[in-house]
């Protein structure tokens, strides 16, 4: 589907919120390029005339498409005029989706204080003016900070307020994501059957819904949860569907994340040379993104590989480069994990 052309007629907000809602649907599904350009649109619809709230949405929502698709540095600029023309407003809800859209910029480069920071104000401004899906969306991130942070019981707490609060509206789409990283706690906490449960309903979700961005991180961590219990024929088929979405969707971090993940599979099927190659190109995928965790993460499984070749050095410098990374983010679960690694060399598992 193409773009419709820009009206030439004098802009108006009925035109401008038509684009945008044709953008919020294209934007999780198959179309992220079209969403990109009906927000910028209808952003310079409203930009003609003065300042106003929509227009800070506007900006946020574009910025959050660009997001979705790894492209960190184009989405920050967008944030930080959502959040300039929110605060000159006054508009208390516009100020706190901005933060906790920077948060989750800062989060991605692996600047966890900073994300810290900014989710207890976005956290303080939505509980201030009210915006109860909002609280719950800051809730879940604050439950990502803690996974992170190697804090499993705040996460676990974190998401189940903020699953109880979506669920009380029937909010399916934040019900989705909460549910995928309530999963993937699962899967770090060995509860696998807990976390197979939340992966289905969330999936069943995103495909009711057409919403393939979060279809594709879910069949992503499917596919680690079955590497980890020794699925590799299940394991594959969701790499395959998270690899495919991704590239639909033109998104280079979720590439990253499933060729990660594809790396991991080669090595414990045998293949440990291809496994190398597959993960330097998650490796190039994942900087480009800016996301540091994931790029720490693909560090680690390509020590793994590299042992598995045989380059015991090469595998220990990949392995130091990662919790260097690590270290930085203080993602104690993983600093830990490494080091065991560095006393003790690798393993064939997936971890």
């Amino acid at each position: 589907m193409s773009p419709p052309p820009l009206s030439t007629k004098r802009p108006n907000t009925a035109e401008a919120r038509r684009l945008t809602e044709l953008a919020l649907a294209a934007g999780l599904g198959h179309a992220p390029d079209d969403a990109v350009e009906w927000h910028r649109q209808a952003a310079i619809l409203l930009g003609t005339d003065e300042e106003t709230p929509l227009l800070a949405d506007v900006l946020r929502w574009q910025g959050s498409v660009l997001r979705d698709r790894g492209r960190t540095s184009d989405a920050e600029p967008l944030y930080h005029r959502s959040l300039d023309i929110a605060t000159k407003l006054g508009y208390e809800a516009g100020q706190a989706h901005a933060l906790n859209c920077l948060a989750s910029l800062a989060q991605r480069r692996g600047n966890i204080v900073q994300t810290g920071n900014l989710l207890t104000d976005a956290f303080a401004l939505a509980d201030r003016c009210g915006e109860k899906r909002l609280a719950g969306m800051v809730q879940q991130n604050l439950g990502i900070v803690a996974d992170i942070r190697g804090n499993p019981a705040a996460a676990l707490a974190h998401y189940r307020v903020s699953l109880r609060t979506f669920e009380s509206t029937n909010d399916l789409q934040q019900m989705c994501w909460v549910l995928n990283n309530l999963g993937y706690l699962y899967v770090k906490e060995e509860r696998f059957g807990e976390a197979a449960e939340a992966f289905d309903r969330a999936a069943g979700i995103a495909r009711a819904r057409g919403d393939l961005m979060s279809e594709g991180i879910i069949e992503e961590n499917r596919a680690e949860l079955q590497l980890i219990i020794g699925e590799t024929g299940v394991a594959y088929v969701s790499l395959r569907r998270a690899l495919e979405i991704a590239e639909q969707r033109g998104d280079d971090v979720r590439r990253s994340a499933a060729l990660k993940q594809r790396g991991a599979y080669e090595r414990l099927v045998g293949r440990p040379a291809d496994a190398v190659e597959i993960l330097r190109r998650a490796l190039t995928l994942s900087a480009a993104g800016e996301d540091a965790l994931l790029g720490a993460e693909i560090l680690y499984q390509l020590g793994m590989a590299l042992d598995a070749t045989g380059d015991i050095k090469g595998a220990r410098d990949q392995w130091r480069s990662a919790l260097e990374a690590f270290e930085r983010m203080a993602a104690r679960r993983w600093v830990g994990r490494v080091r065991q690694r560095l006393n003790h060399g690798g393993a064939n598992r997936y971890v």
